[in-house]
């Protein structure tokens, strides 16, 4: 069962859904959208033969619908999301896929089932500690059938040290606009923040998904550096 706090995160995703890709925008200056084209161009490029996919995390569907502009009508797609309010925008947009309301540790579908398991820009959101996000990853991949690929796009922590600050900077920033905007948001919006700063570098994710047990993991940075492509096959 999910714990009050992912209960929390659910919710807070309830009440922003209407907005999200507007406050995605906003956060990556529009970046996001080619970081998910070029994510879902990766996936392709790494499971040409997929049949299922898996977007775990999907929200309302961004990912899920550039997968499907790339791999096109061959690709049976599902999502699962814990809320619902999220799902229900994802529905409208893809009708031809099926969405499940889950929790990303407890995901209600069998082993070895999905060739392709995805997630973008949630990851982070699924580290309340190292215990419960080792959890989540295995449970990605006991999902995937074995030689499936895991592809996650996520923030990464730079190691530029300049890069890092700037990034640090802006995130701060653009944050405390949208509580200037929606200050009764504040405290999600705070979440947020503090799970894109405290988040791991893409070599120490590449370390978590092999102590998951996933048999290689490797990764690539998108401009401007601070976005990164995880691959690991089971």
């Amino acid at each position: 069962m999910p714990s009050k706090t992912e209960l929390a995160i659910a919710g807070f995703y309830d009440g922003i859904y209407l907005f999200y890709g507007f406050v995605n925008s906003l956060l990556t200056l529009g970046l996001d959208r080619y970081w998910r084209r070029r994510a879902a161009k990766e996936a392709l490029a790494s499971a040409p033969g997929a049949a299922s996919a898996l977007d775990v995390c999907c929200g309302t569907g961004d990912f899920t619908l550039a997968l499907k502009n790339v791999f096109g009508p061959g690709l049976a797609l599902t999502g699962a999301d814990l809320s619902q309010a999220m799902l229900s925008k994802a529905r409208a947009r893809l009708p031809g896929a099926v969405f499940a309301q889950a929790e990303a540790k407890e995901l209600p579908f069998p082993d070895a089932h999905f060739d392709l398991v995805t997630i973008s820009f949630a990851t982070r959101n699924l580290n309340l500690d190292r215990q419960k996000l080792l959890a989540a990853l295995r449970e990605f991949r006991r999902v995937l059938k074995p030689g499936g690929l895991f592809l996650n796009l996520e923030t990464t922590r730079p190691q530029n040290p300049v890069l890092r600050s700037g990034m640090g900077l802006y995130v701060r920033g653009t944050i405390g606009l949208l509580n200037l905007i929606s200050p009764k948001s504040s405290a999600q919006y705070g979440f947020l923040k503090n799970t894109i700063l405290t988040w791991y570098s893409a070599a120490d994710l590449d370390a978590l998904l092999l102590e998951a047990g996933f048999s290689r993991a490797s990764h690539f940075t998108l401009f401007p550096g601070a976005v990164a492509v995880h691959s690991a096959v089971k």
